[in-house]
């Protein structure tokens, strides 16, 4: 009963973890701006599709496994880079799909920089991009025993309308990661140059 209670403190401080992470990366990576979580989106749940596209990181170490994901549509992400002065012929496609790949790269580096200062080395992916569909194929069954596994489901609203994020974990280790918290980092606003 003790490691299902280990393995439950460390799902629920995870989960807390990847959505903290994410509000305070997008704040720094949209220019400074608010950034809402909504916690349990309406009408959406895990596993849906959601937006036409997805980017995401893998996240892996001894301890655990991490797919972080980001749903979104290239319009509104369009219309954003537009209002911040973007030139219309710069925002083809694939350029805000690289735009969002290097906002989920840096997602999973705060991520792997928090597990680093708690002597937990994490390795991380390049960014990917896939097509929403494929989120039917996502398998988010929670499991409790010697491989733990669940999956997580949150939005994010701000000046580029909503995107959504989601995340599958598998704890491949009975150690207790409820004690991993973020330490405070100094923004890195102003040293972002996107190529």
């Amino acid at each position: 009963m003790a490691g299902e209670d280990t393995s439950q403190a460390s799902t629920d401080n995870l989960r807390v973890l990847l959505r903290d992470a994410s509000v305070v990366q997008a704040s720094q990576y949209f220019n400074g701006e608010e950034i809402t979580l909504i916690a349990a989106p309406e009408n959406h749940k895990l596993g849906q599709v959601l937006k036409r596209y997805i980017v995401m990181v893998l996240l892996t170490s001894a301890e655990l496994r991490v797919v972080l994901k980001v749903h979104f549509n290239p319009e509104q992400i369009r219309a954003y880079r537009l209002s911040k002065g973007c030139s219309e012929q710069n925002l083809v496609d694939k350029q805000l799909i690289d735009f969002m790949k290097e906002f989920s790269n840096q997602m999973g580096g705060r991520v792997c920089r928090i597990f680093d200062a708690h002597h937990i080395a994490m390795g991380m992916s390049v960014p990917l991009c896939t097509r929403g569909i494929n989120e039917i194929y996502a398998d988010y069954k929670l499991a409790q025993g010697a491989l733990a596994k669940f999956g997580d489901f949150w939005q994010l609203d701000g000046p580029f309308g909503s995107v959504y994020c989601s995340c599958y974990v598998e704890l491949t280790s009975p150690q207790d990661l409820s004690h991993i918290k973020p330490s405070d980092e100094p923004s890195q606003e102003g040293e972002l140059d996107f190529l």
